[in-house]
């Protein structure tokens, strides 16, 4: 009598076969898991890194918006651009000379002579090596109740400040209603060479007959009443 063996295979020793090469499958090193943790820290800080500087960016946008901003530009040239103002009367600009032998101001008046090539300056603020804001404005001084047109440098070395006494005629016109014509400089960087100037602010108030006139580069006919400033060299009188 023969003996036949059957032998079943093992169904357990399969699964166990499978359930080894899955946990091999996904077995990862110390070296690896502390690779993958450090690239989701990296990664973590370079979305925050990202939203602060995008908040950064804002900021300095803000801030060159509320007072105004000058771009880079050549050695040696002079640069101006408008900034923003709130107040009635009162105008700001930029302003940016370089360091060396020559010096600057800042010229301010409220006429300009009829026949006249440019402005009647009544005076002039020096400026600092540097960037500086130029205040003007038109107001009446509290210490005496007198109208005044006056001029504020303001600068890392501190403030530079002269006032001129306006004539009553310029302060019933600056104190009513009427069109102002406003050229100048604009809220772009405008740069110049050290020798050449730059008409910070020409605002004229149209008054009277000649107030539709517009003369371009002609001598008005008339006296412009307005606010007048301008970057030039410190060399000879006004």
């Amino acid at each position: 009598m023969s003996l036949v063996e059957h032998r079943t295979p093992h169904p357990v020793t399969g699964q166990s076969k499978v359930a080894r090469s899955g946990r091999g499958r996904w077995r990862i090193s110390l070296r690896e898991y502390m690779g993958l943790v450090t690239i989701v820290i990296l990664s973590m800080g370079l979305v925050f890194s990202t939203r602060r500087l995008r908040h950064l960016e804002f900021e300095v946008n803000k801030m060159r918006a509320e007072t105004g901003y000058l771009q880079e530009t050549e050695p040696g040239q002079i640069a101006a651009a408008r900034a923003p103002s709130d107040q009635p009367l009162t105008y700001r600009v930029r302003v940016r000379v370089p360091t060396g032998p020559t010096k600057f101001r800042v010229a301010y008046s409220s006429l300009w002579p009829k026949m006249a090539a440019g402005p009647l300056w009544y005076g002039a603020v020096a400026l600092p090596a540097g960037e500086s804001v130029v205040t003007i404005r038109i107001l009446e001084d509290p210490r005496d109740k007198k109208w005044k047109i006056a001029s504020l440098v303001s600068g890392v070395q501190g403030n530079q400040r002269m006032a001129t006494v306006l004539p009553t005629p310029h302060v019933t016109v600056f104190r009513g209603s009427h069109d102002v014509l406003s050229t100048g400089v604009g809220r772009e960087t405008l740069a110049v060479k050290e020798t050449d100037s730059i008409r910070l602010l020409d605002e004229r108030w149209l008054v009277g007959e000649g107030a539709l006139l517009l003369y371009g580069d002609r001598a008005p006919k008339t006296d412009q009443i307005g606010i007048y400033a301008e970057l030039q060299p410190d060399v000879g009188p006004l």
